[in-house]
């Protein structure tokens, strides 16, 4: 494996070896470096252990991500090998120092016992100047390219069994009052198992236990209601429901995964932060189109801190629910910038917007 003639001194940022083929023997690939963020020692595997889970769980992770080299890199959409892991989004470009994440979503319903899935992530470098990637004269294929070996490992404990296999709110406006409610049914053969104590954080969510449904074979049903409070904060709800119960040692305690995000009375859709990632040329331009939402119909009435080439252009429009806004980059010089915007409506509510690109020379 040949390294590149353009690498950086010792010190500084490096760029990685040229070419190193998914299968090769014995060698741990250079990718796993972009989940440690360090440049030494990488461990043979990117390892995410959810350990013992009852049937129907559904949890998420988010694989964390650091551009250590100094070359730009796409990142090739990652495939699990089973279907009980799927990805919910990944960041598909990182520039060098850019950190990202690669989301994903395990549902334990149709796993027995333990299940190891790989999830192979291919990284390919781009040319910083064109974005494009760096392709081997000689064979036509990319020049700079490795994949990461990641795993995600499960055990499904199938004597007890949650429908749903999680709390999950979904986006909840602010103060509205929803529910959810989780099914847990035990088959297994420990006489009299029951479930002690439910640890909730009162701050977020009243707690109901209902009358469960029957279940026909089963030893236990219990039904888990949370309603979430009027008066929680915009903000993510991810967390757990910890369950306590009276099996013996490691056996007592279930863990129900919570997600969900309050909204604010104004949001940004796909993000509240824009990037122009591959930068724009001088006397050119690119643009965005973001939706900002709210409960009630609304208008834009002017959207403050453009400069540096970043325009927002409002036009007259109906009050509504959604407005989509274009955000246009045009740099007026070379180099980085970073506006921070507020879109201020005629509700007296605002919205922060962060626009990041990079002005390159005139080709």
């Amino acid at each position: 494996m040949k390294s590149l003639t353009w690498m950086l001194p010792l010190l500084a940022l490096a760029a990685p070896a040229a070419a190193q083929a998914p299968s090769a023997k014995n060698t741990i690939p250079w990718a796993n470096k972009f989940f440690t963020g360090n440049p030494d020692n990488p461990p043979p595997v990117i390892l995410q252990d959810f350990g013992v889970l009852p049937k129907g769980t559904v949890k998420t992770y988010r694989f964390r991500m650091t551009n250590i080299y100094s070359v730009p890199m796409q990142v090739m959409e990652p495939k699990p090998t089973c279907g009980c892991v799927s990805v919910i989004e990944y960041t598909d470009k990182l520039n060098p120092q850019e950190t990202g994440h690669i989301d994903i979503k395990v549902d334990a319903s149709a796993v027995e016992g333990y299940k190891s899935v790989k999830l192979p992530v291919e990284f390919r470098g781009r040319d910083p100047k064109t974005g494009n990637p760096i392709i081997d004269p000689k064979t036509g294929k990319p020049a700079i390219y490795s994949t990461a070996d990641l795993e995600i490992r499960l055990t499904s404990r199938p004597e007890i069994e949650l429908k749903p296999g999680a709390f999950e709110f979904g986006q909840v406006p602010a103060g509205q009052r929803t529910s959810q409610t989780v099914t847990i049914i035990y088959t297994g053969k420990k006489p009299g198992w029951k479930i002690l104590e439910a640890g909730v954080r009162k701050d977020l969510f009243d707690v109901e236990w209902e009358k469960p449904p029957a279940v026909a074979g089963a030893k236990a049903v219990y039904a888990l209601k949370l309603t979430l409070k009027p008066d929680v904060p915009p903000g993510s709800l991810d967390g757990q429901v910890e369950l306590k119960t009276n099996a013996p040692g490691a056996e007592a305690a279930l863990n129900l995964a919570v997600t969900g995000t309050v909204q604010s009375p104004l949001s940004v859709v796909p993000s509240d932060h824009v990037k122009f990632n591959d930068g724009v040329e001088v006397n050119q331009k690119a643009q965005r189109t973001v939706t900002v939402r709210a409960e009630k119909a609304f208008k834009v009435l002017s959207v403050e801190g453009q400069g540096d080439g970043v325009t927002v252009p409002l036009l007259p429009v109906d009050a509504s629910k959604a407005q989509a806004l274009t955000v246009i980059f045009a740099p007026e010089k070379p180099g980085p910038i970073k506006k921070v915007l507020t879109v201020k409506t005629d509700t007296g509510k605002t919205v922060t917007l962060t626009v990041e690109g990079v002005g390159t020379e005139a080709q």
